[in-house]
């Protein structure tokens, strides 16, 4: 029988672990990747307009956005590619977005 000190203990060690609520799976995976910098913000069904995008937004680091909220992007310039995501540099060069997923373009 455990005794009241070892049954505190267990439900400590056994604690769930609390996962990302409301993150779509593809941010998940992209926020996985170590991309080198900072990543402001991830974009999700993001379409493109030239050279900006609008998209749903999930970890804004500014704290400007709430997760989901559609926003545009200032002009962006593509870095690169890794397991289908693309890390986005602003033409400026301080702020980078990954595109987890991207809206195909009408043909």
């Amino acid at each position: 029988m455990a005794t009241s000190a070892m049954k505190h203990f267990f439900d400590l060690a056994v604690e769930p672990i609390e996962l990302e609520r409301d993150l779509p799976s593809e941010v998940i995976q992209a926020q996985g990747i170590s991309w080198g910098v900072r990543v402001d913000a991830y974009l999700v069904n993001a379409a493109r307009a030239g050279q900006s995008y609008a998209a749903l937004v999930y970890n804004d680091q500014s704290n400007v956005s709430s997760n989901g909220m559609t926003v545009a992007t200032p002009p962006l310039q593509l870095v690169e590619t890794r397991a289908g995501f693309k890390l986005m540099r602003s033409l400026s060069g301080k702020d980078y977005y990954v595109i987890a997923s991207e809206l195909s373009e009408p043909q």
